[in-house]
């Protein structure tokens, strides 16, 4: 008797455990929950290669030492810049010279899960004279 007692406690806990489980919801379709994606990380561009700046110093004759220009650089997927936009000036001619510069520049490209993918990067260059 207390062999059947005790076997029937344990299979209703066990019907009680297995009701009180979350069922995976499916969409109305009746395909499979989408699977919960972890990231493998995030891998900023890295600048590989630069090239020198040539700037003329009468150009830089207003501004303080080091003059600052801020530009917001596409890189694509494979980390060539393909789009620039100035968003603190020097000039217009180091502005010039410097993104004619930067167009040259090499970088490793950004990596998210494993993928490269385009990527803005804000770079600063200090010009000093």
């Amino acid at each position: 008797m207390r062999h059947l007692l005790v076997a029937t406690l344990l299979s209703s806990l066990a019907l009680s455990a297995s009701a009180a489980t979350p069922k995976p919801s499916s969409d109305a379709s009746g395909a499979a929950p989408a699977s919960l994606v972890v990231s493998t990380g995030v891998t900023q561009a890295q600048l590989l290669r630069s090239v020198k700046i040539d700037v003329p110093t009468d150009a830089l004759a207003t501004h303080s030492n080091p003059a600052e220009l801020v530009l917001l650089v596409s890189l694509d997927e494979t980390g060539t810049p393909t789009g620039m936009h100035v968003v603190h000036s020097i000039n217009p001619v180091v502005d010039s010279r410097i993104m004619t510069a930067v167009r040259s520049f090499r970088w490793r490209p950004a990596v998210l899960d494993n993928q490269t993918i385009p990527v803005d990067v804000n770079l600063v260059v200090d010009v000093q004279h």
